[in-house]
């Protein structure tokens, strides 16, 4: 291969016995019938390779290896060529060191030609430096007794120029080792060598073969195998990495084209690595074991089998294949995560911070990356280029034309120009001068806004505004994304813009409230520097930053500064200015600055610099307005402008445990996004965050009143999931589909017949003697009979000992002509439940999984209650810990919330692995809430949380409906969750318990009987009860508190958190006069309410 899709590695071999030798090949291909021998202690290659070259090719030439002899050879006249001779045969060897050329003279056509040839091949491991801290290690070729990776790089077969290889191979190794290749491995046998025979007929750029000491596991799917290959036995990681291939290829099958190969392997390499080689890829074993590794870049290098390893990259006209790649895998897991506007803002700011006007350069002189410069260019340029094309074009016709290209160009070379081609060829437009601004052409343009203006003439509302290029050559066709909000909509215009300045005019019947100019960053543009929040990427990407160091900190300290500092020095290109804050008087403009150590005297600057975002750091908190993090062992690392130039940044990093920032160093250039970050006292990521900006130049309010939010467009493809939304929209609809779901009622037994027909259509079996648990209450003077419903799936090693997954299924009672439909309270939690309960039945844990379908929670959790109060002896202690799912079904844009994460310490862990794992953002809430049926459990001293979407203003209203439930975000508590129960569910240790309590003290002094209309947000952990949501016409709507106000004080009494702020409501009746302190936008208030009857 002469170029390689970010790795290097693969063969093809056979069982050459029941092969021929000889017969006409293709006219670009060479067909390698290969016998390989590798003795890894020894770093020995020994290779029999017969070769069938292509007609016209009888006189030609190939390269190899300079350290591999040529031994025997027959059917050809093959000599050394030396001297000025060797230029004849390529121009360029400069780029292949290490290589012999051979002429072959004389070759008789369509009969093969007989290498035999051997040596050692063993290039050490060189450290591959990169800006900064970034470093890497590569060999292009390495024989050892940890393994062999041997590449196109390596030359360890004879490689002819243009042309592509085909394969049939035996690879011997010693008992113990085994080999991986390109394509399907026909034949093995292990004992008392190790042989394996690998056929591949597919014609590819290069040849690549791995080996080591591996554990394999195998499963097969129709024609396809997928294999993992670990340096360590781990069923456990293998069965993930199986399971995400055949996820990922059926997907990639289904959305461009049917899988090209018959097997996909992951191989674990013996150094780090990413590398993606046809049929299988090549990861090093940190890599392979990060949590979050098989949901984010795992479905990337499973793409390249497609692009860049099923359709080759002309490199002579650029690397179309690597943006291409981002923007289906990387970008696409993004958008289906509802994060696609965060990835394209990134994607901008990386190009805005790493790439100089020195260091732009065209798409079509982008071969591979070596540096974040070229990163931003080759990948980030690159992908925005595929998302504008898929604006252009619309869903539809960009896949067409995707699918049309690859069909055109599999197993072929192919440039921009082939794909512009099959874009122009399905849609009917021209695409020329488009791919030409962008590909061809160095940088981005620069789009302001000036003269916006709203005025009303004769009841019609007129905006007039001016979008002008500020860059020097102008771009011919832009299409500006420009979007008009309006209290019930958000209108989106895309206003063509070819000139340096054009004027625009737009008339509305109904008062705009404000227009922005691409808010969602559509089109790859050059930022401006206050258009998105400060990131660290503005100083990780800075031209030789200024370092400043505390002259007055410790000798200790100032050893393990000036250590961290150093390790930044790995760019020679780069290097930056490390100086003491005694020998800087004020800090300099037209530079980014790091401000290292609370003892530095520039630390002073930090607070006045966090203002502008509304945060701040003394001695015990750092706080950013929502967030208050105690500082005490923890690292800081903060991004701020530089007072003397808000085009460049300001970085500080202080730290309590100065003694391990060396490794702070290395983590640093993968949170470049972020504008801030919290280690813990082991240099473990705990926090991170992005300041909020409101002040960008592209955004115009014409009120105070906000306009709607836009909807989030539908992802290029959906993500495969174990969670069916058809079932969770059938279920929901079924289950909200009557008046109410009171028990007792009509629409409670109907609830109870379906969830009961779904337990048995999946094959679920009762927890004990029957599905229902039956007890009863009182309602208003009269008994009320109900029944929990309790289903079972025993556990595979571990069946007494249980995780308890549980919803409750009941509702509020209608009143009158009024329906409770109760959607998202809490069909929503049902229909997951529902959905787990199917896929456990077919994929048991290790412990036995209860699930519980609760009645009469919203009487006071009174089902849970029973239930927990009336297992059998001994039974209680044997529960690991119980999940509860209320309230799911209005997540959004939101972030998932987990409530009751006091009830055991190791909640954090759990949660953070299934973060990790998911790459979804979610929130705890610590305080011990009395919200639902997880508190039943904790006052019986188990651990509990409840998974939470926030809560919404339709909230026990008869507006709670199906039709607004968002299925995507239930599809995601679901991933989230499931990554919690495989834990819980498996082999863990059970997490330490919370004392027990009888009851929780929350629910003793009665229950709220008063309204104030506030929807309190959850994820808020400053002091005080935050407003998420304020119900319109309710007291507090009435006494103008607005979402974001923070209620601080009740009749002068201090409201600490959600569970005071409760509490404290206990004691009013409806009617009763409230005063309620509370402070908004900076500024306390007061006012007087009268409260109304709770609902």
């Amino acid at each position: 291969m002469k170029k390689i899709i970010f790795s290097i590695i693969a063969l093809f071999i056979s069982d050459l016995s029941a092969a021929g030798a000889g017969g006409a090949v293709p006219a670009d291909i060479v067909n390698h019938k290969m016998e390989i021998e590798i003795i890894p202690a020894e770093g020995l290659l020994k290779v029999s390779d017969t070769l069938t070259l292509p007609p016209g090719t009888e006189n030609s030439a190939f390269y190899l290896n300079k350290h591999l002899k040529l031994e025997e050879t027959s059917g050809a006249e093959i000599s050394l060529v030396t001297g000025e001779r060797i230029k004849s045969y390529d121009t360029n060897l400069s780029s292949k060191s290490g290589v012999n050329v051979y002429e072959i003279r004389n070759a008789k056509k369509n009969e093969p030609v007989k290498l035999r040839y051997s040596g050692k091949i063993n290039e050490p491991l060189a450290e591959i430096t990169q800006e900064y801290s970034r470093s890497f290690r590569e060999t292009t070729g390495i024989i050892s007794e940890e393994g062999c990776y041997l590449s196109g790089s390596t030359y360890f077969y004879p490689e002819f120029e243009e042309l592509k290889n085909t394969l049939e191979a035996s690879v011997t190794l010693p008992a113990g080792y085994k080999a991986v290749t390109y394509g399907e491995k026909t034949k093995e046998t292990l004992f008392p060598v190790n042989v394996s025979f690998w056929k591949e007929t597919k014609p590819q750029d290069d040849l690549t073969l791995v080996c080591g000491k591996f554990a394999e596991y195998s499963a097969k799917d129709g024609e396809k195998t997928y294999y993992v290959f670990l340096q360590k036995a781990d069923e456990k990681l293998a069965a993930q990495y199986l399971d995400a291939s055949k996820k990922y290829v059926n997907f990639y099958s289904e959305l461009i084209a049917p899988y090209p190969y018959k097997k996909f392997a992951l191989v674990e390499n013996f150094w780090d690595t990413g590398y993606g080689m046809p049929s299988f890829t090549l990861l090093g074993p940190k890599v392979i074991r990060l949590p979050f590794i098989i949901s984010s870049s795992y479905p990337h290098e499973i793409l390249h089998n497609w692009w860049g390893n099923g359709v080759f990259v002309d490199y002579k006209s650029g690397n179309w294949c690597e943006g291409l790649t981002v923007y289906l895998a990387d970008y696409l897991i993004k958008e289906n995560r509802g994060k696609g506007r965060e990835y394209r803002m990134t994607t901008l700011q990386k190009y805005r911070d790493y790439v100089e006007r020195d260091k732009d350069f065209p798409l079509t002189d982008f071969t591979s990356r070596q540096s974040s410069a070229q990163e931003a260019v080759g990948y980030g340029k690159s992908m925005m280029f595929y998302h504008m094309l898929r604006l252009k074009l619309g869903d539809k016709t960009f896949l067409r034309g995707l699918r049309d290209f690859y069909k055109k160009n599999e197993f072929k070379n192919a440039s921009f120009e082939d794909l512009r081609n099959s874009l122009e060829n399905v849609s009917g437009k021209n695409l020329k001068s488009f791919f030409e601004q962008w590909i061809n052409r160095p940088g981005a343009p620069g789009i302001k806004a000036k003269d916006v203006r709203l005025e009303k003439e004769n009841g019609i509302y007129k905006i007039t505004f001016n979008l002008y290029q500020n860059q020097e050559n102008l771009y011919r066709d832009l299409q500006v994304p420009v979007y008009i909000g309006f209290k019930e909509m958000v209108l989106r215009a895309n206003f063509f813009l070819s000139e340096k300045e054009k004027n625009y005019l737009l008339t509305f019947e109904k008062e705009p409230l404000n227009l922005e100019i691409d808010p969602d960053f559509d089109l790859f543009r050059k930022l401006s520097p206050k258009e998105t929040p400060v990131s660290l990427s503005k100083l990780l990407g800075a031209e030789k930053p200024l370092i400043i160091l505390p002259a007055d900190a410790s000798a200790e300290n100032k050893k393990h500064y000036s250590a961290f500092a150093e390790l930044w020095n790995k760019d020679p290109e780069n290097r930056p200015e490390i100086k003491k804050d005694s020998e800087i008087k004020k800090l300099p403009g037209g530079r980014s600055v790091w401000i290292i150590g609370g003892e530095n005297k520039f630390r002073a600057l930090l607070n006045e610099n966090l203002k502008g975002f509304s945060a701040s750091v003394n001695d015990k908190y750092f706080s950013t307005g929502r967030l208050n993090v105690e500082t005490a062992s923890k690292t800081l690392v903060l991004a701020a402008y530089n007072p003397q130039d808000e085009n460049e940044a300001l970085g500080f990093v202080i730290s309590d445990s100065p003694e391990k920032l060396g490794l702070l160093s290395s983590k640093l250039p993968h949170y470049g996004k972020y504008s801030w970050l919290v280690f813990d006292e082991n240099m473990t990521l705990s926090k991170n965050g992005v300041w909020e900006t409101g002040n960008s130049p592209l955004k115009f309010s014409f009120s105070s009143e906000k306009p709607v939010t836009k909807a989030e467009p539908a992802p290029l493809g959906e993500l495969p999931s174990v969670f069916s939304k058809k079932e969770l929209s059938e279920n929901i609809k079924a289950l909200a589909s009557g008046k109410g779901r009171f028990p007792g009622t009509a629409g409670f037994s109907k609830a109870q017949k379906r969830i009961l027909s779904k337990l048995k259509e999946y094959s679920l079996k009762p927890f004990s003697a029957g599905f229902a648990q039956s007890f009863s209450f009182n309602s208003a003077g009269k008994k009320i009979k109900t029944e929990n419903l309790l289903a079972a799936v025993e556990g595979k090693k571990k069946k007494d000992e249980f995780l308890v997954l549980s919803a409750h299924y009941d509702h509020l009672k209608a009143e009158g002509d009024l329906s409770c439909p109760g959607a998202n309270d809490n069909a929503s939690g049902v229909s997951l439940l529902l959905e787990l309960a199917r896929y456990y039945e077919k994929n048991p844990a290790d412990r036995t999984i209860i699930f519980a379908f609760f009645s009469a929670e919203e009487e006071g959790r009174l089902g849970s209650k029973y239930f927990t109060e009336n297992l059998e002896p001994g039974l209680l202690s044997k529960i690991n810990a119980n999940l509860n799912f209320d309230n799911i079904g209005a997540l959004g844009k939101r972030k998932l919330l987990v409530l009751n994460s006091d009830s055991s310490d190791k909640w954090v862990h759990i949660l953070r692995g299934a973060g990790f794992v998911t790459q979804l953002d979610y929130e705890t809430v610590k305080e011990p809430l009395d919200s639902s049926d997880q508190a039943s459990f904790i006052e019986k001293g188990i651990p509990a949380i409840q998974l939470f979407d926030g809560g919404g203003p339709d909230y026990h209203k008869p507006l709670d409906t199906a039709d607004k439930i968002d299925f995507a975000g239930i599809v995601k508590f679901g991933e989230f969750s499931k990554e919690i129960i495989d834990y819980l569910a498996g082999d863990s240790d059970f997490p330490s318990r919370p004392g027990k309590t009888g009851s929780n003290p929350a629910s003793e002094q009665g229950t709220r009987k008063v309204s104030t209309g506030l929807m309190p947000d959850f994820s808020f952990q400053g002091k005080g009860v935050m407003a998420q949501e304020i119900a319109a016409n309710s007291p507090f709507a009435k006494a103008g508190l607005k979402p974001g106000d923070i209620i601080v004080k009740i009749n002068g009494e201090n409201v600490d958190g959600l569970k005071a702020y409760s509490e404290k409501l206990k004691n009013f009746k409806p009617g009763d006069k409230m005063r309620v302190t509370y402070v908004s936008a900076g500024t306390e208030k007061t006012a007087e309410i009268i409260l109304e009857e709770k609902k």
